[in-house]
């Protein structure tokens, strides 16, 4: 989280990702996706103000081969003609924990990034190139193609597309900065929202029926002054998509307290309702606590428009990390339990809004 200082509806997209509005949009290269997580040994973007794609004859990344069967309509029930989605599945999977873990452990520090490399923070360039070659590691091994957002000489954001499973251009985005402060692990500020973002995509991409496309980003450069965000949500306005809500994460790791409450930041209209519609059917009790609080990414998106929401921990009812921006925010300072029920909010509330569970 940067030191604490806001429906767009674009046309259709058909899931084609244009590429106008940022120096290089471009899906994960071979030997060049991180397959192994290990760091970048070259230069990972083009040279500005050049565009990389799928399809250098379009310039638009083409995905829609990934869609599911029955992409006009989805799974039916052959005796009625009727949509056949089951239910939502347990927000709060068993493989949820141990994936956390692992990611929170390996972007502070406390465990390799890969072989031989081990950060002591995301704030360097080459720290954030390696961290950049792990996210692409991870949507390599859900299926996921990573993308690649260079919008200055120093940023580039890390961002997935997960279709919908039926033909739509209604987008909702969700994201988290990865970045870190020097000399800092950053394993709550903000690990633990990058560790939110990656469980969702495993968690939505099993699901047989959706009906918004998803975007999953990773926001460099937020420790900067939020220029990740403020770059991804530029880049929005310049696609042809309608981008139904945005939802930010930012330190969601320290539960002093115990009572696994939640601050939904400046929550747009119907986002705050959405989240508290949900809450019933995660898991346990999740308190849900409206603030006014700015300073991390929400607010690059409700600048230019769009519908925005920023979840994190106790920051203004005083229960959070007392290791803001230090060394000593470190691995062994966050609360797994409370990240995983949280994550398992998150999971239900983004679950009933691209499906029709929510409706």
């Amino acid at each position: 989280m940067s030191a604490r200082r806001a429906s767009s509806s674009r046309g259709r997209l058909g899931w084609g990702l244009a590429v106008l509005g940022c120096l290089a949009c471009t899906p994960a290269a071979e030997g060049d996706d991180g397959s192994t997580g290990g760091a970048s040994t070259g230069d990972e973007t083009s040279e500005p103000g050049t565009t990389r794609s799928a399809d250098d004859s379009t310039g638009a990344l083409e995905t829609d081969s990934t869609r599911g069967e029955g992409t006009e309509g989805g799974a039916t029930d052959e005796s009625t003609g009727e949509p056949a989605c089951p239910p939502l599945p347990a927000p709060d999977p068993a493989w949820l924990a141990p994936l956390q873990q692992d990611v929170v452990a390996r972007l502070s520090g406390a465990a390799e990034l890969s072989p031989g490399v081990t950060l002591s923070d995301r704030a360097t360039a080459p720290n954030r190139s390696a961290a950049r070659q792990f996210l692409l590691a991870q949507w390599s091994a859900l299926g996921l193609e990573g993308q690649l957002h260079a919008y200055s000489e120093t940023g580039t954001n890390v961002f997935a597309a997960l279709p919908a499973t039926i033909d739509t251009d209604r987008t909702v985005v969700i994201g988290a900065h990865f970045d870190s402060v020097p000399a800092s692990p950053g394993a709550n500020d903000n690990a633990t929202g990058v560790a939110m973002v990656l469980s969702l995509g495993r968690w939505l991409e099993e699901l047989p029926c959706r009906d918004l496309d998803v975007l999953l980003v990773c926001f460099d450069e937020e420790e900067l002054g939020l220029l990740g965000s403020a770059a991804f949500a530029e880049w929005l306005t310049t696609q042809p998509i309608e981008v139904v809500s945005v939802h930010t994460i930012d330190q969601m790791g320290w539960d002093a307290d115990g009572d696994r409450a939640i601050e939904l930041e400046r929550a747009d209209a119907g986002l705050f309702e959405l989240y508290e519609q949900a809450e019933p059917f995660a898991p346990g009790v999740t308190p849900l606590v409206p603030t006014n609080t700015g300073f991390t990414d929400h607010v690059s998106f409700r600048e230019l428009g769009f519908a925005a929401v920023g979840l994190t921990e106790e920051y203004v009812s005083g229960d959070t990390t007392p290791h803001y921006h230090l060394p000593s925010d470190t691995f062994d300072t966050v609360d797994l339990d409370y990240l995983a029920s949280s994550t398992a909010l998150l999971h239900e509330t983004i679950g009933r809004l691209v499906t029709a569970e929510g409706s």
